[in-house]
């Protein structure tokens, strides 16, 4: 009776050990892009929650695949084309999103949550759109299987480089910081200010490369303007005997996006925040900013000495 109890755990063991293994094994998925520019101007204001939550809830795609979809089939219900809003085009297909009808019946969701599955309402169309794109492997993260998808969702290799160039258009500009950035093309780039006290920090080749990198990616979609990076900066962190990241280097204060005083009615900066916390690489350990809802990203806070501008440091 002991030999066989002892047996029985051994089995049990057995069993769940490949599925631990698989489980800790597992990679976390990437951060969802943050919109670009491009994006919100050409997406309907309506449809783009619509496409980021549809994505992230049937398997965890990238939003902007399934977008650029919605926008090459149909320039995301805009085209006056036979099929789009009713009956089908030469083709047979129907909708926003183009469905076959046998496709249609094998993935249609309910979006809406009307009780009814119409092919010609966009937001059952961009959720069932999801549900395909996903049953074809859209969801497992390589770009070799949503290209398998989208080549499933259309036959042709030109519609697959299609939708990832557009998709590549809605993400915001880079989704990660990069490495090795020129300090000298950066004092050169219009779209950095700088204050005479960081301008000579930069010159003079103090600041740490990660800030100096961080500062390359921001202006690829902004112009800010910086008041501080080492110089002029006090020693410690305000209230405490800790050291601030701008005493040795690795951290900047950002008081103006795109021309606007950083405040929390700052649209521009508030976007610019966002494509922070939506870095992949690179994202800043620390960053302090006007708007409290942000605090429970990681490493952002929010107090009295930051409602004026951006903060964003690196630790050693």
């Amino acid at each position: 009776m002991r030999l066989a109890r002892w047996a029985g755990i051994l089995l049990v063991l057995v069993l769940l050990i490949p599925a631990f293994v698989i489980v800790a094994l597992e990679e976390p998925r990437a951060e969802a892009a943050i919109p670009s520019d491009f994006a919100l101007s050409d997406i309907p204001a309506g449809l783009l929650p619509v496409y980021r939550e549809a994505a992230k809830q049937t398997c965890d795609m990238p939003w902007e695949v399934l977008a650029g979809v919605g926008g090459i089939e149909s320039s995301h219900g805009r085209s006056t084309a036979p099929g789009v809003h009713s009956g089908t085009n030469s083709a047979g297909a129907a909708g926003p999103m183009q469905f076959m009808p046998g496709t249609w019946q094998a993935y249609k969701v309910d979006g809406d949550k009307d009780g009814d599955t119409d092919v010609y309402d966009p937001v059952d169309s961009i959720w069932s759109a999801a549900n395909l794109l996903c049953a074809n492997g859209a969801g497992e993260g390589s770009e070799d299987r949503i290209r398998d998808a989208l080549f499933a969702y259309n036959h042709s290799q030109q519609y697959v480089q299609d939708v990832l160039n557009l998709a590549a258009r809605y993400r915001a500009a880079g989704s990660g910081v990069g490495q090795g950035a020129d300090a000298t093309a950066l004092l050169a780039n219009p779209n950095l200010v700088l204050t005479p006290r960081a301008r000579k920090d930069l010159e003079d080749r103090i600041i740490s490369p990660k800030v100096v990198d961080f500062l390359a990616w921001s202006v690829q979609s902004h112009r800010i303007a910086v008041s501080v990076l080492k110089t002029g900066h006090s020693e410690f962190v305000r209230g405490t005997d800790r050291r601030s990241n701008h005493f040795f280097g690795r951290a900047v204060d950002i008081f103006t996006v795109d021309g606007l005083p950083v405040r929390d009615a700052c649209v521009p900066c508030r976007s610019y925040t966002e494509k922070i916390a939506a870095l992949s690489t690179g994202r800043p350990d620390e960053t302090g900013m006007p708007w409290a809802d942000m605090a429970a990203v990681p490493g952002f806070f929010n107090n009295a000495d930051h409602e004026d501008h951006i903060h964003a440091g690196y630790d050693s």
